[in-house]
């Protein structure tokens, strides 16, 4: 398996008495999910080799050069913005107490930089444009001004997503082991699985031992599959149509960036660190509308240092009705013409419209027996 990014696999769960009375400070700052999620994200080292959110030199190094201030490749910020309010008392060196009530999570940050946000520098940068119709910008937007800096200690990790496959690094670096596999393959979705799916991860198993399928479960934009969905297909998938013993199913628990063709970056690093030794990059990876060249997502691996994890470029799938086959633009020589392969767009109005005529070629009866089995498959 692939050394963990930078070296080290990151841990920051705090043992019971290592650091007594840490949690005791009288500086609380509830937050959201998702930054609960990115907390248990460094806590458990599927962001190794960050130790906590991001100082001032790093976040600026990321933002402007798609690295760490020490240099390791990093391209999306991790950071903790917090209410003007709450900063009066919060100082360089303070400890503060980082709690989610609901999911039963807390941690403790030491403050080690407080600094200020640059929505429109962070988007421009990172997302390639300042438009707030962009779901990562109106994010960058919608964030406090001020920034906390610092190592975080996770206390307790409390309640988790679908925790059955909720595996950190540790754990599914063990089971590859237990696999036997020395070469696995991520695979980063966000969909429940087209055939030109099952194609290209199948492909992949030509050359490595095993297929990690890695959806990406928590927030994501109107319109987007359900997780529970994304979930039970590729179980179905897993079960009854892959090779026994090829395939393995863990979740990625975060918000999607929408990034492109960092977020791309960002992924493979994230499937390094659960020891992943190559990762899949479908054409447009992470893209939403035409904000990214549909091949961006590609051409980024060109510009930055070597991070080590293969990189297995895939253009995109399709049945052709001339070669009879699933294949893919870079080997089919036919016309467009005979390519059956609709849109994002176009897959989610046919399950609307419960078309199958239009999705017959696409999606597998026993993937949309489960669509069609949810009311409401989509975010709304």
């Amino acid at each position: 398996m692939n050394k963990p990014h930078g070296g080290k696999l990151i841990d920051k769960t705090v043992k019971k008495g290592k650091r007594p009375g840490i949690e005791k400070t009288d500086l609380v700052l509830q937050v959201d999910e998702d930054t609960a999620k990115d907390i248990r994200n460094i806590a458990l080292g599927l962001y190794s080799p960050l130790e906590g959110f991001m100082n001032k030199d790093d976040y600026l190094s990321v933002i402007e050069k798609m690295q760490l201030a020490n240099g390791v490749v990093w391209t999306i910020p991790i950071i903790l913005d917090v209410p003007e309010s709450k900063t009066k008392k919060i100082k360089i060196g303070s400890e503060v107490r980082l709690e989610n009530s609901d999911m039963g999570l807390k941690a403790v940050l030491v403050v080690e930089d407080i600094y200020k946000h640059e929505p429109e520098k962070f988007s421009e940068n990172v997302f390639g444009t300042t438009d707030r119709k962009h779901p990562g910008v109106a994010l960058a937007y919608s964030r406090e001004k001020t920034l906390l800096g610092g190592d975080i200690y996770l206390i307790e990790e409390g309640t988790n997503s679908f925790p059955e496959y909720n595996l950190p690094p540790a754990k599914t670096r063990k089971k590859f082991e237990e696999f036997g596999w020395k070469t696995i393959v991520g695979f980063q979705t966000r969909n429940p699985a087209h055939i030109a799916h099952e194609f290209i991860q199948k492909m992949a198993l030509e050359f490595v031992d095993g297929l990690f399928v890695n959806p990406i479960i928590g927030k994501k934009k109107q319109g987007d599959f359900r997780d529970e969905i994304i979930l039970d297909v590729y179980t179905q998938l897993v079960k009854n149509f892959y090779p026994k013993n090829s395939s393995f199913i863990s979740i990625f628990p975060s918000r999607m960036h929408y990034a492109g063709p960092r977020e791309a970056v960002f992924h493979a690093i994230i499937r390094k660190n659960f020891g992943c030794t190559h990762f899949l990059v479908g054409r447009d990876h992470a893209g939403v509308g035409d904000y990214y060249d549909k091949f961006a997502a590609h051409e980024i691996f060109e510009k930055i240092d070597d991070i080590g994890i293969e990189i297995m470029k895939v253009s995109a799938a399709f049945f052709c009705h001339r070669c009879k086959i699933f294949t893919t633009s870079k080997i089919c020589p036919h016309n467009e013409i005979y390519r059956v392969s609709p849109s994002g767009t176009e897959v989610r109005e046919a399950i609307i419209e419960k078309d199958y005529n239009k999705l017959k070629n696409v999606m597998r009866d026993e993937v949309l027996d489960i669509i069609f089995s949810h009311e409401k498959p989509f975010v709304e």
